[in-house]
């Protein structure tokens, strides 16, 4: 398998049709169930090791953290702020929240409560509010509602095949 490019190496053109919106949603609401589908046979306590970087549950619990930053930027977009909530870039809230002491029913069953709320609130979203923008604090460039939606989606593809990763390359599903 090809190394994955560091996220923070990534770059992003948003230049695609906001009708692309039912797309995203479908690719947001699905890391629900393909994080699900993932981790149906793993096990708990491996998941809970990496001997490089960050553990499954590490992976898990940082998209669970970043939920609380999708929001606060919805929110930012729809208050009509010039620019968006900067994230963390140095994921402190992740290095501290010791993801790795729960288990991965309670970090999923996390996921799902956080995300339902970010989906919630989009689903209803017109053409007029997708189109909504903003400047984007670490890209520094404008985006719109329906591209920081995007954004959010290629960040949980990002922790997803990551995860996979792990899985993949060790005996973490064996139970």
């Amino acid at each position: 398998m090809l190394p994955q490019t560091p996220w923070f190496e990534r770059t992003f053109r948003f230049d695609f049709p906001v009708t692309n919106f039912p797309v995203i949603f479908s690719r947001l609401e699905g890391s629900l169930f393909r994080l699900q589908s993932i981790l149906a046979n793993a096990d708990d306590a491996a998941c809970s090791y990496s001997t490089d970087g960050w553990s499954v549950k590490e992976h898990l619990g940082h998209l669970i953290d970043l939920e609380d930053l999708w929001w606060k930027r919805l929110q930012d977009f729809l208050d009509g702020k010039p620019v968006l909530t900067a994230a963390d870039l140095n994921n402190t809230k992740t290095k501290e929240a010791q993801h790795n002491e729960n288990s991965l029913e309670r970090l999923m069953q996390a996921f799902i409560i956080e995300r339902q709320r970010l989906l919630e609130t989009a689903f209803g979203f017109d053409c007029g509010t997708l189109g909504i923008t903003s400047v984007h604090p670490r890209l520094q460039q404008p985006v719109r509602v329906v591209d920081s939606l995007f954004f959010v989606a290629e960040h949980d593809d990002h922790h997803i095949a990551k995860i996979s990763s792990l899985l993949r390359g060790t005996d973490l599903r064996l139970t």
